[in-house]
């Protein structure tokens, strides 16, 4: 009798043992897909960015065009931009800070809709703007400022000739 038990016990731990390995290697499949789904650098549009509303201002002061802008600090920020997005709003773009007042030059590279950008220097005037489109095949187009900028303001395209943003416009925080 104490034989017939024991060999129930042992084909029960048996059973547990072998749903315990089963369900383990469903977890550990689960858990793979997951963290090879994407990574946070990988074809994701950046997310979270600070927003601020700045205000695009005609020679005039008559035109007055707001932007709510997400704001690319880092250079990290920076150099991820605004890829990957299928969409942006007319009233939407993204910002980007440096340090300094410089030339500056973007590219398009993993792009997915065609944007304009508008260069300011340090004191918010109007530097210089182009229509840039998505980069297809390498190397890129490259689309530099016309003097040295502070700021770039990248919008979806079309934006700029539509407002009328050109030569004497100011843009304001």
């Amino acid at each position: 009798m104490l034989m017939k038990h024991a060999a129930l016990l042992i084909g029960t731990l048996r059973r547990v043992q072998g749903q315990a390995r089963w369900f383990a290697a469903v977890c550990l499949t689960a858990l793979l897909l997951v963290s090879c789904g994407g990574s946070s650098q990988g074809n994701v549009a950046q997310t979270g960015l600070p927003m601020k509303l700045i205000y695009l201002i005609s020679e005039e002061k008559e035109v007055v065009a707001p932007v709510a802008v997400e704001l690319a600090l880092t250079d990290e920020q920076r150099s991820r931009g605004l890829q990957f997005r299928e969409f942006l709003p007319r009233e939407r773009g993204m910002l980007f800070i440096f340090e300094n007042e410089e030339p500056r030059s973007f590219w398009m590279k993993d792009t997915l809709i065609p944007l304009d950008i508008i260069f300011f220097n340090g004191s918010g005037s109007y530097v210089s703007s182009a229509s840039m489109t998505p980069c297809t095949e390498d190397p890129c187009q490259k689309y530099p400022s016309a003097g040295p900028a502070k700021y770039a303001l990248e919008v979806v395209a079309g934006f700029t000739e539509q407002v009328g943003v050109g030569e004497g416009w100011k843009m304001a925080f």
